[in-house]
């Protein structure tokens, strides 16, 4: 049983594929300055779906600069 999207988008046509894809390339690219970055945000959305990773990203605050002192 596979539950996770990624499975059953790959069975797809690759028009379809390409899509899904390319939303969660966008994804990723709106999350570099946020919490995950653009590895874990394109990771997620893969994984996941490219709605849920617009969900977390909105929800996500933005990293935090290490400062010295």
């Amino acid at each position: 049983m596979n539950f996770f999207p990624l499975g059953m988008i790959l069975s797809y046509p690759i028009n379809i594929q390409l899509i899904y894809f390319a939303c969660c390339l966008v994804i990723a690219l709106f999350g570099i300055n946020k919490s995950m970055g653009f590895w874990g945000y394109l990771f997620f959305s893969m994984l996941f779906s490219p709605i849920l990773g617009l969900v977390v990203l909105t929800v996500s605050g933005k990293k935090q600069d290490k400062k010295k002192d």
